[in-house]
């Protein structure tokens, strides 16, 4: 089986990956390592004015293609991108296509695809994004992808979870099926912690989508009762009237000294952050199913997430982890006092995240659950 697996904006730099979509994709060609496939995954970079090729393995290789120079991404990946996608499917030979992202990207079917038989991932909801955007720009933005995807949805569908899978249900498929994002085997050698240390995660952009404040705001609760809480954030501010937002919030309530920026660091440094903390917060307004918790679940790390999107399908609240509601401050307070100092009840929730992580998440588990997909579409036409 031959297969050609589109992206977009994948690193040049593998180890510099940042989650979400790209750590989606960089696990599963880890899975498909384990199968007796061939796999060329086709990213379209800005940054890059020559193609440029990568061996992963001896059965998997990535091409990095140059996006063009058109001004709108949508029109570069009409008129340039579908000529490159169609130039790798005559060079490889591929049995199937793999869409890795939607939207505008499916400009690339007009000019790329002609009669070959194709599937897309399903990683982020537009018209869901758009409703909770905060900018008009943004929401604007969401909802012209929304309506690109709702034209040219394609007849076979990857949904990450149920969520999604009810939100399309009214799009008439040929195939589909459900297949969580896949976790590599790194976060699954992460061992239980035996002791807390009272320390908190967050992960991801920093922006009004993802709702830090409401996880600060229970951090200065939690001090003000006396059982204070570390916070690690990875990542960084993409707006940056916001991150003077967030910046008056800590210095106004004196949190300084309880949380800890480290900006967008390798995969190796979440690795270690992960390992180090006992609680995941994932604050979001809106999400589809977060690599991150699937990633701290593994590692047997508690989470603590909005009742959001995919989320009630990932954590079994007060069992795995525990659901909140992101418009009621207590309803996270009332958790974290719950677990402060509490070695006990965190090591029991973390032990039953990993167990059911296994179960669900492993790439090589999800790598496999794929390729039986792809057979499903394809019949009787592939070995």
């Amino acid at each position: 089986m031959r297969i050609i697996v589109l992206a977009i904006h994948f690193p040049l730099d593998i180890d510099n990956i940042r989650g979400g979509v790209h750590s989606a994709i960089s696990n599963l060609l880890k899975g498909f390592a384990s199968y007796d496939i061939q796999v060329r995954l086709v990213s379209f970079n800005t940054e890059i004015s020559e193609e440029k090729h990568v061996q992963l393995t001896d059965k998997i290789d990535i091409v990095y293609c140059p996006e063009g120079s058109l001004p709108f991404h949508s029109l570069n990946y009409l008129v340039n991108c579908g000529k490159q996608v169609r130039k790798h499917i005559r060079l490889f030979k591929p049995d199937l296509i793999h869409y890795e992202a939607g939207d505008a990207f499916l400009f690339t079917k007009i000019l790329g695809l002609k009669k070959i038989k194709h599937l897309q991932t399903i990683h982020g909801i537009a018209i869901a994004e758009a409703r909770v955007a905060k900018k008009l720009k943004v929401k604007l933005s969401s909802y012209f992808n929304g309506m690109i995807e709702k034209v040219m949805f394609p007849k076979n569908i990857i949904h990450l979870s149920n969520y999604s899978k009810r939100t399309y249900e009214n799009k008439k498929t040929d195939n589909d099926s459900i297949i969580p994002n896949a976790v590599v085997s790194n976060y699954f050698d992460i061992p239980l912690k035996k002791k807390t240390d009272n320390r908190l995660l967050y992960v991801g952009v920093i922006d009004r989508n993802k709702n830090i404040l409401f996880l600060l705001r229970g951090l200065h609760e939690m001090v003000e009762k006396g059982k204070p809480y570390h916070v690690d954030v990875l990542g960084g501010f993409k707006d940056m009237m916001f991150k003077e937002e967030v910046e008056w919030f800590i210095e106004e309530h004196k949190l300084a000294n309880y949380i800890t920026f480290h900006g967008w660091v390798p995969q190796s440094k979440v690795i270690e952050t992960v390992t180090n903390i006992d609680i995941l917060v994932v604050s979001s307004n809106q999400e589809s199913l977060p690599m991150v918790i699937a990633e701290c679940m593994a590692a047997g790390r508690v989470v603590i997430a909005s009742k959001v999107g995919g989320i009630p399908e990932m954590v079994d609240h007060g069992n795995t982890g525990f659901l909140v509601n992101n418009k009621d401050l207590n309803s996270l307070v009332v958790i974290l006092d719950e677990l402060h100092n509490n070695n006990e009840r965190v090591l029991s929730v973390a032990a039953n995240a990993k167990s059911n992580a296994t179960e669900k998440y492993h790439c090589v588990s999800v790598a496999g659950k794929t390729i039986e997909f792809y057979r499903k579409i394809l019949g009787n036409n592939v070995a």
